[in-house]
């Protein structure tokens, strides 16, 4: 089957496809229904889960600490996991699974090394493992589920731990703390309305909201616990009387109101609007909460894909496992579609589906980057004459790293992937009716921060050399099919 990389790629593009010409689920229910997936496999979306998953951890791992710091705990998610029905059965399976009969407590990850860690610690594992492309050789049943993967950590070649990792675990380990909106715990609730609460009147214009909750509010969040941000999002969806609740309950919440032109010149974005043929209000807001609440937005967009990948992983494990007639699995049909139903609540977010595309193109390039399998990048070949940067910045880059050739494009590239690894990237609006990616990579009292524009970076991308170097193919270990 595919290699990793090249599985993601594969499926990158055929999502992108899917959204071409805009966010229309009911044609994407009906090429379900006429089996227009059946080209793939649980293998590989099973594989493309774990590559979602770990773009929403690095992203958000680090502004979870920044917006929840002390109030949350990690332990007490496992502690709750042998009681979460949807994983009791592959607890179960683990431990009556001959390959894993050493292991008495299955959580996220378990080092082959025989090293205990704290869940922290676990992560943390996790995490550099993501980050370094130093994780793979997946393991599946015959049906295409996706049993658990190996990782190790490695820093300035000296090897620090090597360990399976418990991929189901993880899976809603990374939608409890780092979906960051629909499953998880929210950082923030953001939105527009024609109301200020400042002055407790309704306006002509829209005032945009930032919403957190103060610090004390909530019990320490274990994954499964409540949140004051989740239900306020609750509240809105149930059409509640915004006003009045946020004003009965403002010692929960940290509230901001603007004006919108205090975020965001907003001629610079109706151009954009102009370009990207908003010409419906929800649209049109749509595209101006991804300028106003990026990091939201990206979110977002990734929990969307990544639940479109679970309908159809679930489903093609489910046609592949052998327990079912043709009968019943036509029966069971319309339960996916429903799944897929959900969808359509994205279906006016234009700006950020185009956007997290790329996203997800360069997170992919970024990894090959740092995979010690692969021939390595011949930057000679890489053009990045589209970035914009600080000539001084690349001059001491240069000298302080003794870089004798290719100095730029070995900048340019590891600044973008420093930057997409610590979740540190962000977009502008320009005069131009441009959309402006801007990389930033901080360490200690340095922060380098690298620009270019959407489109060009979609160029970018596209360059042949990036990917040279990268064996098509990769084997992985089937075990037989069980119940889990």
């Amino acid at each position: 089957m595919n290699n990793y990389l090249n599985n993601n790629i594969v499926l990158i593009n055929m999502y992108e496809n899917l959204y071409a010409n805009g966010i229309r689920i009911d044609e994407i229910i009906q090429m379900f229904k006429k089996g227009e997936f059946a080209q793939y496999s649980g293998f590989d979306f099973g594989r493309f889960r774990v590559f979602v998953d770990g773009c929403l951890l690095l992203l958000n791992k680090e502004k979870l600490n920044r917006y929840y710091k002390d109030e949350y705990c990690f332990a007490k998610f496992i502690d709750k996991v042998s009681d979460d029905p949807q994983l009791i059965p592959y607890i179960n399976y683990i431990q009556n699974e001959d390959l894993f009969s050493e292991i008495e407590d299955v959580g996220l990850y378990h080092s082959m090394e025989g090293k205990l860690k704290r869940t922290w610690d676990q992560v943390w594992t996790i995490r550099n493992a993501l980050a370094h492309m130093q994780y793979g050789n997946f393991q599946f049943q015959e049906s295409g589920q996706l049993i658990c993967y190996y990782l190790y950590n490695k820093d300035k070649g000296v090897r620090k731990d090597v360990g399976i990792v418990f991929e189901p675990i993880l899976h809603e380990f990374v939608k409890s703390f780092f979906s960051n909106y629909s499953f998880g715990i929210p950082f923030r609730n953001t939105f527009f309305m024609k109301y200020s609460m400042k002055n407790m009147r309704k306006t002509l214009r829209m005032r945009y909201y930032e919403i957190t909750s103060l610090k004390g509010v909530d019990e320490v969040y274990d994954g499964y616990s409540e949140n004051s941000i989740a239900n306020l999002i609750k509240r809105m969806n149930d059409m509640v009387d915004l006003p009045a609740y946020l004003s009965d309950n403002k010692n929960k919440f940290d509230i901001k109101e603007y004006k919108i032109s205090e975020k965001i010149n907003e001629n610079h974005f109706r151009r954009i609007a102009k370009n990207y043929e908003l010409n419906d209000k929800n649209k049109y807001f749509y595209g101006l909460k991804t300028f106003l609440d990026f990091e939201t937005e990206i979110s977002n967009f990734l929990v969307h894909i990544g639940q479109l990948n679970e309908v159809l992983y679930e489903y093609y494990v489910f046609l592949n496992c052998g327990k079912y007639s043709k009968t019943q699995i036509k029966e069971a049909e319309p339960l996916f579609e429903q799944k897929l139903g959900e969808l359509k609540e994205d279906e006016s977010d234009v700006i950020a589906f185009d956007i997290g595309f790329t996203f997800m193109k360069i997170m992919n390039f970024a990894l090959r980057t740092e995979d010690d399998d692969y021939e390595k990048l011949d930057y000679a070949k890489v053009d990045v004459s589209m970035f914009f940067y600080d000539e001084e910045a690349l001059r001491k880059y240069v000298i302080d790293n003794s870089i004798k050739k290719d100095g730029t494009q070995k900048y340019v590239v590891e600044r973008i992937r420093n930057s997409l690894m610590h979740g540190n990237f962000n977009i502008e609006a320009t005069s131009r009716g441009e959309i402006l990616v801007i990389f930033t990579d901080t360490y200690n009292k340095r922060s380098d921060v690298i620009k270019v524009t959407l489109n060009k970076l979609k160029v970018f991308l596209c360059q042949p050399s990036l990917y040279v170097g990268i064996p098509s193919e990769t084997d992985v270990m089937l075990f037989q099919r069980q119940d889990i």
